[in-house]
C-alpha cells in the first residue's frame, strides 16, 4: 500500500491534478478575462528585459556547475554547460520526473568531455544541486529571522524546517572541508566506484566550492531583483526588503515536486506572503503568472536546442524507456 501511495505522489498526473486544484483556489475570485488582458498588455520591452534576466540566471547557474569540473571558464565550456542547463529546464518541466533533467545535463557533458569519468560528472551534478539548495536554505533562514524581527507573518513550521535544513547543510559542508569523505565510507567495491566523484571534495577543489557558493548567491540575488522589478511594473507596493525576505522561503518550498513547473503552488505562496503588503490579489497573481510564463519560455528555449541535438534526444529516449 505504501508503494502505491509513493507512486501516486511521484506521478506526473498527481502533480498536474494538484497544480490544477491550487490554481483554481488561487484564481477563483479573480476576473480571469481582465487578468489575461493585463498579461497581453505588458510592454514588449519589459518582456524582453525579463527574458534576458532569466537567461542570465541560467548562465550563472551554468558557471557555478562548470567551476566544479574546470578551474577556469572558457567560451566552449561556458556554452556547453549553458546548453546542458537549458535542456534540463525543458525536461524538468515537460517530462514525468525532474531526474530526467539531471540525466540530460549528465549526457551533454559526458558527450562533450569523454576524458572526464561518468561518475565524476554525475557527482558534479549532485554537488551543484546541493550548493544551489544550500544557498536557498541559508538565505531563507536569514530572511526568516529578519522577517520575524520586523513583525512579518512566517509560519513556525517553515521557520523550524529552515533551521533543521540549515543544520543538515552545515554538517555536510563541515564533513567536506574537514574530512576526507572517501575514507569515511566502508571499503565496499560498490563505493570504490565513486572514488572519481569524491575527487570533487579534495583540498584542491574546496576553493572551487567556495566560488560556486558565491556564484549561487549572485544568481539568487539576480532572481530577487527580477521579482522586485516585475512587482514594480505591475504596481504592487513591494519593497526590495519584502522580496528579499520571502522569495528565498518561497524558492525553498517550490523545490518540492508538488506541482507542474511550480504553477499553482507559486500562486498560493505569493498570495499568502505578499498579501501582507498588497490588498490587490489580482496584481499578485498577475506577477506570479508572468514569472511562470517566463519559466516556460526558458524551458521552450531548451526544447529548441533539443530539436537540433539529435544525439542527446536519442539517449534520453532510451533512458525514459
Amino acid at each position: 500500500m505504501l508503494e502505491i501511495f509513493k507512486k501516486i505522489f511521484k506521478s506526473r498526473l498527481f502533480r498536474l491534478f494538484f497544480s490544477v486544484v491550487l490554481i483554481y483556489f488561487a484564481f477563483r475570485k479573480v476576473d480571469i478575462i481582465k487578468l489575461f488582458d493585463d498579461v497581453k498588455n505588458v510592454p514588449f520591452w519589459f518582456v524582453l528585459v525579463n527574458i534576458i534576466f532569466s537567461f542570465l540566471i541560467v548562465v550563472l547557474i551554468s558557471v557555478r556547475w562548470s567551476l566544479l569540473l574546470f578551474p577556469k571558464i572558457e567560451v566552449k565550456t561556458f556554452l556547453t554547460f549553458s546548453r546542458a542547463n537549458f535542456l534540463a529546464t525543458f525536461y524538468s518541466l515537460f517530462f514525468s520526473t525532474a531526474v530526467v533533467g539531471e540525466v540530460a545535463k549528465w549526457i551533454v557533458i559526458d558527450g562533450e568531455y569523454p576524458k572526464i569519468s561518468k561518475t565524476k560528472i554525475l557527482g558534479s551534478v549532485v554537488l551543484d544541486r546541493f550548493i544551489g539548495f544550500s544557498i536557498f536554505m541559508i538565505l531563507g533562514l536569514i530572511s526568516a529571522f529578519i522577517g520575524v524581527n520586523k513583525g512579518l507573518i512566517i509560519p513556525e513550521t517553515i521557520f523550524y524546517l529552515l533551521i533543521i535544513l540549515n543544520g543538515a547543510c552545515f554538517v555536510v559542508y563541515f564533513i567536506i572541508y574537514f574530512f576526507d569523505v572517501s575514507k569515511l565510507l566502508p571499503k565496499f567495491t560498490l563505493l570504490h566506484r565513486l572514488d572519481d566523484a569524491f575527487e570533487l571534495f579534495k583540498d584542491k577543489n574546496k576553493i572551487q566550492i567556495i566560488k560556486c557558493l558565491f556564484v549561487s548567491f549572485l544568481s539568487e540575488l539576480f532572481y530577487i531583483l527580477q521579482i522586485w522589478f516585475v512587482a514594480w511594473q505591475f504596481g504592487i507596493n513591494l519593497s526590495l526588503f519584502a522580496v528579499f525576505v520571502f522569495i528565498p522561503i518561497i524558492s525553498m518550498i517550490l523545490v518540492l515536486p508538488i506541482s507542474i513547473g511550480g504553477f499553482g503552488a507559486r500562486e498560493q505562496l505569493y498570495l499568502f506572503f505578499f498579501s501582507q503588503f498588497s490588498s490587490s490579489s489580482e496584481s499578485i497573481l498577475l506577477m506570479s503568472a508572468f514569472l511562470g510564463i517566463l519559466g516556460v519560455i526558458n524551458s521552450l528555449f531548451g526544447g529548441i536546442l533539443l530539436f537540433f541535438d539529435k544525439e542527446t534526444k536519442g539517449k534520453l529516449k532510451v533512458h525514459n524507456e
